[in-house]
């Protein structure tokens, strides 16, 4: 399964790149997470309203991924970067999440196997 990550810094080339260039782009808030480890009283209250958010937002990227790929005139591209991206962080936001938080908990769920199982298993029930 391939995570989709949003980050603060450069929002609109992260997102474009994590979701577009089909590389998750948490790391890079790996430096940050390193040097200031998530906590459980993040995670645990927010991995359901991550979980919704992620499926949302892997549902924005598969209706936008062939479109921009497909998109001829870069300006019309770039247009529906623009619209998944802001979309997306809706999508976030919609689930009560900040993006930095959003981020944290991704970025945890791939560096702890334990919560990435969990992870799986909040996503499979809400399927």
């Amino acid at each position: 399964m391939n995570f989709i990550s949003i980050s603060l810094l450069s929002l609109r080339v992260v997102l474009i790149l994590s979701v577009f260039g089909l590389t998750p782009m948490a790391a890079l808030n790996a430096q940050n997470l390193e040097s200031n480890p998530p906590q459980k009283e993040l995670i645990a209250p927010n991995l359901e309203p991550f979980v919704g958010a992620y499926k949302e937002i892997s549902q924005i990227h598969s209706t936008y991924q062939e479109r921009i790929i497909q998109a001829e005139d870069p300006t019309k591209s770039e247009a529906l970067q623009e619209e998944a991206n802001q979309k997306m962080t809706q999508a976030v936001a919609d689930h009560g999440l900040t993006i930095t938080d959003y981020n944290t908990i991704f970025q945890s769920i791939q560096n702890d196997p334990a919560l990435k199982e969990e992870f799986m298993t909040v996503l499979n029930r809400t399927q």
